[in-house]
């Protein structure tokens, strides 16, 4: 193991040469000297445990380094699937729980938290490729977070279109568009005048998204205030007194009584079925294949207000008044009266989706069954019942995750004595303490959700960054043993496998009426994962000293190339067809991407050249 989570973030000061920025053994190299290329160039590894390249590379027997590679796609479905599962179902969750007690607008928590919350996986992606190696992996960041742009601006926006053709909201889309349009040209303008990044650009990025959150809090701000002012005004002006209502009341029922066929008394009266304007669509957020949500939500959309806030994270909608109350209205049927221990155990028992589950499903949640219940031990989760035996067990649990997660377990932090393992079981000894002796068994302390929830977040990420940093550890042998890119690998393995959670949710938004929620989201959401997933963590790399080099490669061609295709093809159709997105829209977004695909096969295999 070449580095751990702290010693990542210490400055190296030096500048390496091009042979050490990147892990590239010559296929010339016998046995000997290839694997001790890979122990010795920190390029070749990675953040995590396993060091997959090493394990490769340095296995002499062909038939058993093949299995090490198949061993690796498989524990990387794994990770994916843990991914997933952490992210969706205690993430999101507590961070829904966070906003509910701290009372954030729903402005600010749809910017901010909650779009967080939908694109986390990405911005750790980056955040694990660039700071968990002992050498920034920038083009498999980059690969991912731009691939990523592209897979979700054209096959997921083409998979809504398609699904239900409808109209934008056209200033917000076109705001979403413009701002997507300015990160793409500093992107563009970073691979053209720069061999690396340096501190500022970073930094941009981030103020970038600064003001794109003021812009969205203020142009909100203004529609919300003008939309009450002409509420009020029809309420005004629509005032009738209750006296001259009820006489024209009877006077219409004179005329018409008067007016009607002598045989109509016995004709039933038609029921009004006109749905009045002010009444409200009803959605349900139903599971993505990769989630393990068990509880079908029911969320409420007011069609005359389109400018509340929403985010999609994942196989979860969340809108309107939702985006503040979910923690605090939804809870797990978990109930503290049947005593402690049947409470823990009804705590850890298979989450099946309904109560008639399919065959699919049951199979589906107990293949999760060991993930979920290794995060419910270690992931304290704000909408769960209260449980003193299950918050001692994480309060033992938990410090000693935290440090194998980070890989300080074995950290001295004085000469001569143990590791911090020996020190936390004090933490532990304190937390028991106070749990033994400062709460009840059977009701929740005043302040458990919050505390709940603020420490599932940190659990939450702290698993995330594990999580991605093993993901990065097996992509970077799959691209040093196949000799791919590592721009490519972030294109299609890890762009795929973070947005394809998105792709089933995003169209099931819109089979339940929701377009332009699903919209906001295929569009809001890479602007998101651009500007923060390249901001913070190649800032913090720059603040540590490290050499950060970027080429404008024919892969990385293909990709800002068609970034701009993407961008500027969905700005014209807005303004042309004043934001009517009909099919054929859709279908061609999906054709572009298929081109995109083909170029970048053309542009890696070396049928394209790109001077």
């Amino acid at each position: 193991m070449r580095s751990s989570f702290i010693s990542n973030f210490a400055a190296n000061g030096t500048i390496e040469d091009e042979v050490e920025l990147y892990c590239k053994p010559e296929k010339a190299w016998n046995f000997t000297e290839t694997c001790d290329y890979i122990k010795i160039t920190d390029a070749c590894g990675a953040g995590g445990y396993l060091e997959w390249t090493t394990f490769v590379l340095c296995c002499e027997d062909p038939v058993a380094k093949w299995f090490i590679v198949v061993g690796g796609v498989l524990f990387l479905v794994l990770m994916i699937l843990m991914l997933s599962t952490s992210a969706d179902e205690f993430f999101s969750p507590n961070v829904s729980t966070i906003v509910a007690h701290l009372k954030i607008s729903e402005n600010v928590a749809g910017v901010t938290f909650l779009a967080f919350g939908n694109g986390v996986t990405d911005v750790f992606t980056s955040v694990a490729s660039v700071l968990s190696s002992p050498r920034p992996q920038a083009d498999l960041a980059l690969g991912e977070l731009i691939g990523g742009t592209i897979f979700i601006t054209l096959s997921v926006t083409a998979a809504i279109v398609i699904t239900r053709p409808f109209k934008a909201a056209f200033w917000s889309t076109l705001r979403d568009l413009v701002f997507l349009f300015i990160t793409a040209s500093l992107i563009l303008s970073y691979f053209l005048f720069f061999d690396e990044i340096e501190l500022w650009q970073p930094l941009v990025f981030l103020g970038i998204y600064v003001i794109y959150v003021l812009i969205v809090l203020t142009t909100e701000f203004i529609k919300k205030k003008k939309k009450l002012e002409s509420r009020a005004m029809s309420k005004r002006s629509s005032i009738v007194p209750n006296a001259t209502l009820s006489a024209l009341a009877d006077n219409t029922a004179s005329i018409m009584k008067s007016t009607m066929p002598d045989d109509t008394e016995s004709v039933p009266e038609k029921q009004n079925t006109r749905r009045p304007s002010t009444m409200k669509r009803v959605s349900i957020a139903v599971s993505t294949m990769l989630g393990t949500g068990y509880d079908n939500e029911i969320f409420v959309e007011d069609p005359e207000n389109d400018t509340d806030d929403f985010i999609v994270m994942h196989n979860k909608v969340y809108h309107g008044e939702h985006l503040r109350s979910r923690a605090a209205t939804i809870r797990e049927s978990v109930t503290t009266a049947n005593g402690m221990i049947p409470t823990l155990i009804s705590y850890f028992k298979p989450d099946l989706p309904n109560e008639d589950p399919s065959m699919f499903e049951r199979i589906k949640t107990y293949i999760l069954f060991p993930i979920v219940t290794l995060f419910k031990l270690t992931i304290p989760k704000a909408e769960a019942a209260w449980s003193k035996p299950l918050a001692i067990i994480q309060a033992i649990i938990c410090p000693q995750c935290v440090l194998f997660n980070t890989q300080l377990i074995d950290f001295v932090p004085f000469s001569g004595g143990p590791g911090l393992w020996a020190y936390v079981p004090i933490i532990s000894i304190i937390l028991i303490a106070f749990i033994v002796f400062a709460t009840d068994k059977d009701k929740e302390s005043r302040f458990y959700e919050m505390t709940y929830a603020l420490t599932g977040f940190g659990m939450s990420i702290i698993w995330i960054y594990f999580i991605l940093a093993e993901v990065v550890d097996v992509v970077s042998m799959l691209g040093v043993v196949s000799g791919i890119d590592q721009a490519v690998l972030g294109i299609t393995v890890l762009a795929w496998a973070n947005s394809v959670g998105d792709l089933v949710a995003d169209i099931s938004v819109a089979r339940q009426g929701f377009p332009r929620m699903a919209m906001a989201a295929s569009i809001g959401g890479p602007l998101f994962n651009l500007l923060i997933g390249f901001g913070v963590p190649f800032t913090i790399a720059k603040i540590r000293g490290d050499t950060v080099p970027i080429t404008m490669s024919g892969v990385n061609v293909v990709m800002i190339t068609f970034l701009f295709i993407s961008i500027i093809f969905s700005t014209l159709n807005l303004l042309i067809f004043r934001a009517n997105l009909k099919r054929i829209y859709g279908i061609l977004l999906a054709v572009i991407y298929v081109v995109f695909i083909v170029f970048v096969i053309l542009s890696e295999t070396g049928i394209l050249v790109w001077l």
